[in-house]
């Protein structure tokens, strides 16, 4: 049963995506951790050269974990209410501890590469490399938030990826048909949550914390 939960599953992370958008707009915190859980196994595939993303995101699921089990949990149901109260109480920008606001930040910027790399992998072909995959993934998102040292051991550490053949046989779907049609739908899923979030980022000017 542990091997079971430790192997990631992206059926799981498509219907964790869609649990995460409710009808009204909001976005659950409950399920946006629990699908970061999912992605923090996906970068355990990658092998070591996203282990420093995957070490913070354990970190930050952590951090809002925590946040959902204290006595102010109720604030924290959805990130629409999340942000509003550490704006309304001036949290955000708290040096005594993490704000989930801060904290979630960092997710938000890895989801977007999360989704760029999952729509780039239903795009190629067999004959594309993973480390080539990766790397333009990467520089269209989530380098411009790194410093010149990490970008360049990115650059190297990417070529330590499986091939894409073997990428996708971890993927452990049935047949590539049922594996490009979910990849495009879990992206597709994912990049909604993004814009959501993204859009409560810039209407609180809230994208440049520290």
């Amino acid at each position: 049963m542990a091997a079971e939960s430790d192997h990631f599953d992206l059926q799981r992370l498509h219907d964790l995506f869609y649990a995460c958008h409710a009808e009204d707009g909001t976005i659950c915190l409950d399920n946006y951790v629990n699908a970061y859980e999912e992605i923090s196994r996906m970068l355990k595939l990658m092998g070591t050269v996203f282990g420093f993303v995957n070490s913070d995101v354990i970190e930050k699921i952590g951090i809002l974990r925590d946040y959902r089990k204290s006595n102010i949990g109720d604030h924290y149901k959805t990130i629409q209410m999340m942000i509003q109260y550490e704006v309304d109480n001036k949290l955000t920008s708290c040096k005594k501890k993490a704000s989930g606001a801060r904290t979630l930040l960092r997710l938000h910027r890895a989801l977007q590469f999360v989704v760029d790399l999952l729509q780039t992998l239903k795009d190629s072909d067999e004959h594309d490399k993973m480390s080539k995959l990766t790397s333009e993934s990467y520089y269209r998102t989530l380098s411009k938030h790194h410093p010149w040292i990490i970008r360049k051991g990115v650059d190297v550490a990417v070529y330590t990826l499986p091939s894409r053949k073997h990428f996708i046989e971890k993927l452990k779907i049935s047949n590539f048909e049922t594996t490009e049609k979910l990849l495009e739908a879990t992206a597709s899923m994912g990049h909604r949550i993004f814009e959501v979030v993204e859009k409560i980022y810039s209407d609180f000017d809230l994208h440049q914390l520290p």
